[in-house]
């Protein structure tokens, strides 16, 4: 296609030029950039993940998930997975207590891409290096169940996960704490915002610093943090907020498995690791990015994101192999991981809000595109890694001198990808339809060093679309319908070459009940749904042993309760029902892919007192509940049983005690309060022991 070889940049000044023309004011009583709003009026503060509009997610005919920066902040979560525990239908922490990386599943699927505010986080897939978002930068976590790919591109057919960011602020702001707790933690943080004085800029300036040991025996963490941004707003009209990110991670947790037979014995304990002091796992990581907004006096607006992101991670891992004998006495296998991540992501919107008779149009239309190029490096120990006695571990054997290391994959991985996308929001009193189509273009280069430079090309394309209705009631009673599609390039890797692969690809029908009593602030969902996922990617027992002839059905339902009853009580409650099958694969037809609970629970609720002595004080509690998980993917190694953990948190407004303490508050909270054991197993060799009791306290001054 000719729209190829324009820039981007080039493309969207175009497109924002031609919309600047004016039109009839009939044909445009309503504009916005992002929201229906009336025509001169602002740009629009809040954006729907599911529809890039402001249209209610309460008339969207799609179940959104949300998880807000108050709820963030009252359970101390220290990363993406820890954060998206208590929302129904995922299964988090698929490698336990391991950090370098987040892993979830939604609905059954992985979800390989996150977004960050709306714009892709770069991920090699094939590799070990994924961008990472620290809890203390985000406002809120969206969770769009199902696939998501017509507007979004590359997305998982379970769902998505687009993190929204904080922005600058009018309203000067400036908070600082500290944060200590379980295995010597120690963090310090600091969130400043406001205007900049005689001008139309603000700021918010976020910076972090923690360190202290980890789960795993000799494992630690450290992370270092700078995150600046700024915003000019001249008018209400046009906006421009720029953001950087500068994160160094020199010590996180590699995913070191052990074997379920060592997992099930009397030898295993909660800390238990069969790495090495020689282990570890390291990150660095930037960005730079903008996002520009206007309104046009015609009633057209446009929106542009860009950002560039830069990762470099370095890994040196001894991997359990299975036994030698005895549960305990584990064989391993050292190597070590070099990879950088270069991307470069834009998105270019228009819209315009307009009434045709007795319907009222949402119209979008968007052209985003991204470019990746990864290399990695990995090097096998040539001579034999020494094997760990559990019971007696010693964590000093491994030298990188002794292992004989040589140069096993040398390769490079670069794509781009090309989207463009159309949709309607179409609303006649209650009745609110979507309608969105997309088409993809994806091309990689996969170049294999070790083999004089070798080249493997793909080019991979497809058109999504989604429909959906609903119909909001006077009651508050909306039931909606839907039925959307997904499309998931995919690359060579491992034997499976670039002649043979094919990109993934999904559907999902989905029916519910969105029901909002706004008099007591509470919303209620419910949905069921049914997910094909086609030319599913499977990997063998074997290394790099792949193959893609699986087709996987999710059918389930999802139940989930917000509600603030009273102005001092908070509760959600959600429910996940998910059965999961191979209906087609030449090794596992019929059976149960492994780290999805076909039943899972969870319950927060929290209180905070406004009279007494405890004036100021909130407490609150969670309980979390995982089915049993399949072990194998031949489903003949047994269940995982269900577990339930327990979590509390609490702070302190110390304001009503005294004006001499205004600003000063007092934290603290526990995960895992029962200490309760939890496992994760991708197969029978590769099993993943959870997190276990963490307790965290600490203060914080704002003003």
């Amino acid at each position: 296609m000719t729209i190829k070889t324009y820039s981007p940049c080039l493309l969207a000044s175009c497109i924002s030029l031609a919309l600047s023309a004016p039109v009839n004011a009939q044909d445009a009583p309503e504009s916005t950039i992002v929201v229906n709003a009336e025509s001169g009026q602002g740009l629009a503060a809040w954006t729907n993940s599911a529809t890039k509009s402001a249209v209610a997610e309460s008339k969207t005919p799609q179940v959104i998930d949300t998880v807000s920066q108050q709820e963030i902040e009252k359970r101390h979560p220290r990363s993406l997975n820890e954060i998206l525990r208590y929302a129904p239908g995922v299964s988090t922490e698929m490698r336990g207590a391991t950090t370098y990386m987040s892993e979830y599943k939604i609905r059954g699927f992985n979800a390989e891409h996150e977004y960050y505010n709306g714009l892709q986080l770069p991920y090699n897939v094939t590799g070990n290096t994924k961008a990472n978002i620290d809890p203390l930068l985000i406002e809120q976590v969206d969770i769009l169940k199902g696939p998501s790919s017509v507007l979004y591109g590359n997305a998982s057919p379970g769902g998505l996960v687009n993190i929204q960011s904080k922005q600058p602020q009018a309203t000067a702001a400036t908070e600082f704490g500290f944060t200590t707790g379980t295995r010597n933690l120690r963090e310090g943080y600091l969130d400043s915002t406001g205007p900049i004085e005689g001008s139309d800029w603000r700021y918010r300036m976020i910076a972090k610093a923690s360190a202290g040991d980890d789960q795993p025996h000799t494992r630690k963490s450290e992370n270092y943090l700078l995150a600046p941004s700024l915003t000019w707003q001249p008018s209400d009209k046009t906006r421009l907020t720029l953001d950087a990110i500068y994160q160094d991670m020199p010590n996180l947790t590699p995913s070191d498995p052990l074997p379920i037979s060592y997992i099930r014995s009397n030898y295993q304990s909660r800390r238990d690791y069969a790495g090495d002091h020689w282990s570890g796992f390291k990150q660095r990581q930037w960005m730079v990015g903008y996002s520009f907004e206007h309104q046009f006096d015609s009633g057209w607006g446009m929106v542009q994101k860009a950002r560039y992101f830069d990762v470099d991670t370095h890994q040196r891992s001894a991997y359990a192999t299975g036994n030698n004998g005895p549960v305990y006495d584990l064989n391993r296998f050292a190597y070590t991981t070099d990879e950088d991540l270069r991307s470069f992501n834009i998105d270019n919107q228009v819209t315009k809000t307009l009434t045709l008779g007795d319907w009222q149009h949402h119209l979008l239309a968007g052209f985003d595109f991204q470019r990746l190029d990864s290399h990695y490096k990995y090097r096998y120990a040539g001579k034999a890694t020494p094997g760990i006695d559990m019971r007696y571990p010693n964590y000093g054997q491994i030298h990188t001198d002794y292992l004989g290391l040589y140069t096993a994959q040398l390769n490079r991985m670069s794509f781009k990808q090309y989207g463009y996308y159309l949709q309607d929001q179409m609303a006649w009193g209650g009745l609110n339809l979507l309608a969105s189509v997309r088409y993809d273009d994806y091309r990689s280069t996969t170049t294999d060093y070790l083999q004089q430079g070798n080249k493997e090309w793909v080019d991979q394309d497809r058109v999504t679309k989604r429909l959906g209705a609903l119909y909001a009631f006077d009651n508050g009673l909306s039931p909606f319908i839907s039925y959307s599609e997904g499309f998931l390039p995919v690359s060579p890797r491992g034997n499976l070459t670039a002649s043979q692969v094919k990109p993934t690809t999904s559907k999902q029908v989905e029916g519910g009940i969105k029901y909002l009593l706004a008099e007591y602030a509470t919303t209620f969902t419910a949905s069921v749904f049914n997910i094909r996922e086609k030319n599913v990617v499977t990997n063998d027992p074997g290394f790099l042993n792949y193959r893609q002839t699986g087709e996987i059905e999710s059918k389930g339902a999802e139940v989930s309760v917000v509600s603030r009853p009273t102005d001092n009580t908070n509760l959600i409650a959600n429910y996940a029902y998910t059965h999961v099958i191979n209906t087609k694969d030449d090794t596992y037809k019929g059976k149960r892919p492994t780290q999805i609970p076909e039943n899972a629970f969870t319950l927060w609720g929290d209180y905070t007192f406004t009279e007494t002595v405890l004036n100021g004080v909130t407490i609150g509690g969670g309980a979390r509940y995982q089915g049993p998980m399949e072990v194998d993917p031949a489903n003949n190694a047994g269940k995982l049983g269900g577990t339930t953990q327990f979590d509390m948190a609490a702070s302190w407004d110390l304001s009503p005690l005294s004006p001499s303490l205004a600003g000063i508050t007092l934290k603290a909270s526990a995960q895992n309060l029962t200490n309760k054991a939890t496992f994760t197993c991708y197969d029978s060799g590769n099993c993943w022991i959870g997190r276990d009791r963490t307790v965290q306290v600490g203060a914080s001054y704002r003003f």
